[in-house]
């Protein structure tokens, strides 16, 4: 498994001496920021340049695939003046899930309200709602074991910003934000640690009309 420590330290000189100055943050995201990361783990990386063009996207791949495990690396790579301009919404959970290695994020995001991060919360539960409707209709049984796993992983990513509107704290990983959770929403969580484990032990049925739910739950505003 990638030691993400090291493969940091070790991209941080080679995008140095590849765009110089150009070089305005480096960021660690996702399951190694989060020490939930397993050997089949990607390695969420984010760069900002000044600005980005192709033949910065090409330079920036030579180097990745040359990195130790280089096939795992992907996350995020744009322009620092572009971000700004990203909708606030999105750059809640973005900001918050993200490791500074060089530089510092926050220099390069607008202001992000709670508003922005209630916003965050309903589209994403908004996006769910029909992620799991149309899937649950139209997709076949391989097809909806897969939407399954990826929409617990949403489920996460917008409880992770719940529980920030609620307690003011942003959990650093699963097990941090089940500390206290309850019902449904500890359920969810449960699910997305180990989710074969779950659906061995719950029908198809039963994962979709939790999530469904839980969605409508957030998109009324409903408290923790």
């Amino acid at each position: 498994m990638i030691n993400a420590e090291t493969w940091m330290a070790d991209l941080l000189p080679q995008l140095q001496q590849t765009f110089g100055a150009r070089l305005r943050y480096l960021g660690l995201q996702g399951s190694y920021r989060r020490g939930e990361a397993t050997e089949a783990s990607d390695i969420d990386v984010v760069v900002l340049l000044d600005v980005v063009a192709l033949e910065d996207l090409d330079a920036y791949r030579a180097i990745v695939r040359v990195m130790p495990e280089g096939q795992k690396a992907c996350g995020f790579i744009g322009g620092a003046g572009d971000i700004f301009h990203w909708p606030s919404h999105e750059l809640f959970a973005f900001q918050k899930d993200t490791e500074d290695w060089f530089g510092k994020l926050e220099d390069f995001l607008p202001v992000i309200t709670d508003e922005d991060a209630e916003d965050s919360a309903k589209i994403g539960a908004a996006g769910l709602v029909h992620l799991l409707t149309h899937t649950y209709l139209y997709a076949d049984a391989e097809t909806r074991t897969l939407v399954l796993k990826d929409a617990y992983k949403a489920a996460f990513f917008v409880m992770l910003v719940r529980r920030y509107l609620a307690s003011g704290v942003f959990c650093r990983n699963k097990k941090e934000l089940l500390t206290g959770l309850e019902g449904s929403e500890k359920d969810i969580i449960a699910a997305g640690l180990d989710l074969p484990l779950w659906l061995a032990a719950h029908t198809e049925r039963q994962c979709y009309d939790t999530l469904l739910r839980w969605c409508k739950d957030v998109l009324q505003g409903r408290s923790l």
